[in-house]
C-alpha cells in the first residue's frame, strides 16, 4: 500500500468521522430543539391555566364581595327590624291578669302568656276571655311563696286546655312604698307593695 492509499484511507476515515460528528450534533440539536418546543408548550398551557385560575379567583373575589354586601345589608336591616320590634313591644299595651292576693306578703312573679299555635281553630267555648285580647300583649302577675307555687297557680288559671301558654314564672322584685312614685287615689297605696 503505498503512501497516497493510505493518506486518501486517512482522510476517508477523517471525513466520515466529522461527518458522524455533525450528524450526532445536529441530531442532539434536534432532540434539544424538540424538548425546548415541548416544554414551552407546557409552559403556555400553564400560563393559559394560571391566567383562568386568576380569572375564576377574579370572580370569586366579586361574588364574595357581592354576596358580603348582601349579608351587611340584611344584618343592618335585621338590626333595624329588632330595634322595631322591641320598641314595638315596649309601647304595645299589655294586658296584666292578676292571679293571687297582693297583700297577703307573697313575692310577686310575671309570665309571659301567649296562645298555642292552633288557637285560631280552638273551639270558643272553650277561650278564656275573648279571642281579641289575645292579639295583645299578655302578662300573668301571680303572688305567690315559691316559684313552684306561682307555676301551679298559673297552670290552674290558664292551661293549653284553654288555649294558652305561659312561660316560667320569674321573680319581680319589689320596691318599697315609700319608695315608689305615688299611685291612684293614695287611700289604700300603702297595704299594697309596689312593682316597678
Amino acid at each position: 500500500m503505498s503512501l497516497d492509499s493510505f493518506a486518501l484511507a486517512v482522510l476517508v476515515l477523517c471525513v466520515a468521522a466529522l461527518g458522524i460528528s455533525v450528524v450526532y450534533e445536529a441530531s442532539r440539536l434536534t432532540a434539544a430543539t424538540s424538548r425546548k418546543a415541548l416544554v414551552r408548550r407546557k409552559l403556555d398551557a400553564q400560563t393559559a391555566d394560571l391566567a383562568a385560575l386568576d380569572r375564576q379567583i377574579e370572580d370569586a373575589q366579586a361574588a364574595s364581595a357581592a354576596r358580603q354586601e348582601v349579608i351587611d345589608r340584611l344584618t343592618a336591616e335585621r338590626g333595624r327590624l329588632t330595634g322595631l320590634i322591641a320598641s314595638v313591644k315596649a309601647s304595645k299595651v299589655a294586658l296584666v291578669h292578676e292571679i293571687g292576693d297582693a297583700q297577703s306578703g307573697a313575692q310577686r312573679y310575671e309570665s309571659e302568656l301567649r296562645t298555642v299555635p292552633d288557637f285560631a281553630r280552638l273551639d270558643p267555648r272553650r277561650m278564656l276571655f275573648a279571642r281579641a285580647i289575645w292579639d295583645r300583649r299578655n302578662i300573668a302577675r301571680v303572688w305567690a311563696d315559691t316559684p313552684d307555687a306561682a307555676a301551679a297557680m298559673l297552670q290552674r288559671a290558664f292551661s293549653t286546655r284553654n288555649g294558652v301558654l305561659s312561660s316560667r314564672p320569674e321573680t319581680i322584685p319589689l320596691i318599697p312604698a315609700g319608695n315608689a312614685p305615688p299611685v291612684g287615689n293614695g287611700a289604700n297605696d300603702s297595704a299594697r307593695p309596689v312593682s316597678p
